[in-house]
C-alpha cells in the first residue's frame, strides 16, 4: 500500500503561519490508501534528478571489470602455458570478483534506513507529554523527528539513519543498513586489484611478447599491448586512490565515526570490537 508522511502543526492546519515552537514540536500523521494498520515507509529511496545523473557511473565499474577480465582470464587461458597454475589463478580471480560484485550490489540495493514510523509516533507522544524535551529534534528539511546521527540526504531527499555520505558509484546513500556492504566493497576491490597486479607482474614480459605477436583469436598486434597497458595503468591508479580511501573509512568504522560527523561525537566510540559489531554485525 502506498504511504506518505505528513508533518503538521495546529497553526498549519488553520492556514496560519507557524512559529518556531511549531517547528520544534510537529505532530505526526501517516495517511494510507485504505484502512488498517499503517504500513512501513517505502524501502526504496525515491529517484531524483541528481540521483539519475549519477546512475550511469556504476557502468564504469562494469567497464573496469571487463578491462581486467579480458587480459587476465581470456588471454591467459588462450595462451595455455602453465595451465594448472593459470587455472588456479583464474579461480581465485573469480572468487574475489564475486565478492566485489556481491558487496557492490548489496550497497546499491540495500536501503540505508529512515526513521521508523513507530519511533516517530513515540516522539510525537513525547512532544505532547514533555514539551520542549531535549530529545525532540526535528529535521527542518523533511519535517520528521530526527534521531541522533541522522542527516537529510539532498540527493535522495530523505532523512537517513547514521548517514555517512552519498556515493555516486553505487547510486545510493551510505547509511545504517548498507555501510557494512560499502566497507566490504572497498576492501574486496582493493584486494582484487592488488591480487591482479601481483599475480600478473611476473607474466608481463612474456604476456607483452605474446600480445605483440598477435597469433591468437583476438585483434592482435598493438591493440593487445594497448589493452594490457591500459589495464595496468587503471589498476595501479585505482589502487593508489582506493587504498587510502578504504583505510580512512575502516579507521572511521573502528572509531564508530562517520564522514559527516567526524570526531565530533566521541561518546559513540565504545571500543574497537563493539564499534565494528555495530556496523558489521556479529
Amino acid at each position: 500500500k502506498p504511504c506518505s508522511w505528513t508533518m503538521h502543526s495546529p497553526r498549519a492546519a488553520n492556514n496560519e503561519p507557524s512559529s518556531s515552537t511549531d517547528i520544534e514540536r510537529p505532530a505526526l500523521s501517516i495517511s494510507t490508501s485504505a484502512g488498517g494498520p499503517s504500513p512501513a515507509p517505502c524501502a526504496c529511496a525515491p529517484c531524483s534528478a541528481p540521483r539519475c545523473q549519477s546512475a550511469p557511473l556504476p557502468l564504469v565499474i562494469v567497464v573496469i571489470i571487463a578491462l581486467n577480465y579480458i587480459p587476465y582470464v581470456l588471454w591467459t587461458l588462450e595462451r595455455r602455458r602453465h595451465l594448472a597454475l593459470t587455472i588456479t589463478l583464474v579461480v581465485i580471480f573469480h572468487a574475489l570478483l564475486g565478492l566485489v560484485v556481491c558487496a557492490w550490489a548489496y550497497t546499491c540495493g540495500t536501503d540505508p534506513g529512515v526513521p521508523p514510523s513507530q519511533w516517530q509516533r513515540r516522539m510525537a507522544a513525547l512532544a505532547k507529554a514533555r514539551p520542549g524535551s531535549s530529545e525532540l529534534k526535528v529535521c527542518r528539511r523533511s519535517g520528521l523527528y530526527k534521531p541522533p546521527r541522522s542527516h537529510f540526504c539532498s540527493v535522495t531527499r530523505r532523512l537517513t539513519l547514521n548517514m555517512d555520505h552519498y556515493c555516486p558509484w553505487v547510486a545510493n546513500t551510505v547509511g545504517h543498513y548498507n555501510r557494512k556492504f560499502f566497507l566490504l566493497f572497498l576492501l574486496y576491490t582493493c584486494l582484487l586489484l592488488a591480487y591482479v597486479l601481483l599475480s600478473i607482474a611476473p607474466q608481463l614480459p612474456d604476456l607483452f611478447d605474446w600480445a605483440l605477436d598477435g597469433d591468437g583469436r583476438w585483434v592482435g598486434g598493438v591493440a593487445y599491448a594497448v589493452v594490457l597497458g591500459v589495464m595496468l595503468a587503471v589498476d595501479v591508479l585505482l589502487l593508489l586512490l582506493l587504498g587510502p580511501f578504504m583505510c580512512l573509512h575502516w579507521k572511521m568504522a573502528m572509531r564508530n565515526q562517520t564522514t559527516i560527523d567526524g570526531d565530533k561525537l566521541p561518546q559513540y566510540d565504545i571500543g574497537l570490537s563493539a564499534n565494528l559489531e555495530q556496523i558489521l554485525g556479529r
